[in-house]
């Protein structure tokens, strides 16, 4: 069975605790030591990675994770690169619709 993942952005991580999210971001930071990582999704949005990603800072990228329910960090399954020309304003706009309309998404 799969499952069905929302989009979002930072201001909805505290409504999406427990669940299964898509985030479009551009990367500000990232500590391979750590495996943790910050996207920048309408403000920052802490990120666990899970894989032995080689990720670069300043790029884009799509996350689907699970948010966690103490401290709203994504505890990524998923991380992909996406071009540098991605429109971030455009992605943001259709968090918006998906919450707006959600039965043209589902």
């Amino acid at each position: 069975m799969e499952v069905a993942s929302i989009r979002v952005d930072s201001s909805l991580l505290q409504e999406s605790q427990g669940k299964l999210v898509r985030i479009i971001g551009k990367l500000e930071s990232y500590d391979p030591s750590s495996s943790a990582a910050t996207l920048i999704a309408g403000s920052p949005i802490q990120l666990q990675l899970t894989e032995n990603d080689s990720l670069q800072v300043g790029k884009i990228y799509e996350v689907i994770g699970k948010v966690s329910t103490s401290n709203l960090t994504v505890n990524t399954y998923s991380v992909t690169q996406l071009s540098d020309n991605t429109n971030l304003d455009v992605a943001a706009k259709l968090v918006k619709y998906v919450h707006k309309v959600p039965e043209l998404f589902y």
